[in-house]
């Protein structure tokens, strides 16, 4: 199954924006705008032809068709993906005001890491310092805003891992394209009609059956933040994963906080120094204000000071403001 099976369903303008290899992402609000992130930049992209939101609706729905699932007014929130790796996110009515809001994040290939040095965006001296981290098994967390480049770096970065080293990969939607002979891919699932949902820590708690050298999380998400903890300190080594935050310390304090939100019996000096002692790393990424996504930030963590109520980190990297 590719792209070319749900572009009947859409208007000719809105197909070949679908195709345009350069838009890494295609927004669609309703009937009041399309907009496409080119290079790091949003547009407003006019189309000559106006469409219908029943128009909209109706492709959308049999788009959700297609990938296994229905949007209806009972449960219009729609996150999937393409089997190419295309994130597909929809909000329908009754929530979406002015009609469906469609967000594709489009999959158009994998980049190495000596891509990504040559292109600016990984100081190639911090791509090594991160690759001997994970060679040596060390625990890590990428951090970034949406659309920084998280998952690129995850992509780039698991390269690294050891070819005969199993892998258990968790991701919510899948999207990695893993080249290791003996890795096993799992999706975390929302509860649909037919069918309960199958949670990130679910999927945590049963990698550790399964002989995992290493646990990798696409995205820490909610309460599973505790059970990934908990995996990286009994003895696997190695996880990565990646982690919505500001910046690379503010990482350790979401991943603390999400932890704590699971456990909130548990006292939060305790979470925190269970994240400082859990994670060795994190590389923090960007898109500034050009478009252009970078690694912003390298630190190092050694623990937490319970004194002075603060994760020990030293700062290896910092990329200039210009």
């Amino acid at each position: 199954m590719s792209f070319e099976l749900i572009l009947p369903f859409f208007p000719d303008e809105l197909r070949a924006l679908l195709l345009d290899p350069s838009i890494s992402d295609l927004m669609i609000n309703g009937t009041t705008g399309v907009f496409a992130d080119k290079g790091g930049v949003v547009e407003h992209i006019p189309l000559s032809a106006p469409y219908t939101n029943d128009r909209l609706q109706a492709a959308i729905e049999r788009v959700a068709r297609i990938l296994g699932q229905d949007l209806t007014h009972q449960n219009p929130i729609l996150n999937t993906r393409m089997p190419d790796g295309s994130r597909v996110a929809v909000v329908g009515a009754p929530s979406s005001i002015n009609g469906p809001t469609l967000t594709v994040r489009k999959f158009n290939r994998w980049f190495t890491s000596d891509e990504l040095v040559v292109a600016g965006s990984f100081p190639s001296l911090v791509r090594d310092d991160v690759v001997n981290l994970i060679q040596k098994r060390k625990n890590g967390i990428i951090s970034g805003g949406t659309g920084s480049g998280k998952s690129t770096l995850m992509k780039a970065l698991l390269d690294h891992v050891p070819m005969q080293e199993r892998l258990v990969v968790i991701e919510q939607p899948a999207e990695l394209k893993i080249a290791h002979p003996n890795a096993v891919r799992w999706e975390a699932v929302a509860a649909i009609p037919g069918q309960v949902a199958i949670t990130p820590s679910q999927l945590v708690a049963a990698a550790l059956r399964h002989r995992p050298d290493r646990i990798i999380m696409g995205e820490i998400r909610d309460e599973c933040g505790y059970d990934l903890l908990q995996a990286m300190n009994t003895g696997h080594g190695g996880t990565l994963s990646t982690l919505h935050a500001d910046s690379a310390l503010d990482a350790l304090d979401r991943l603390a906080d999400m932890a704590l939100s699971a456990r909130t019996n548990l006292d939060q000096a305790f979470v925190r120094s269970q994240t400082g002692k859990a994670v060795d790393f994190v590389l923090h990424c960007e898109r500034d204000a050009k478009g252009r996504r970078r690694v912003r930030e390298l630190i190092t963590v050694s623990g937490y000071s319970h004194g002075e109520q603060t994760f020990l980190t030293e700062e290896v990297y910092r990329a200039s403001d210009a």
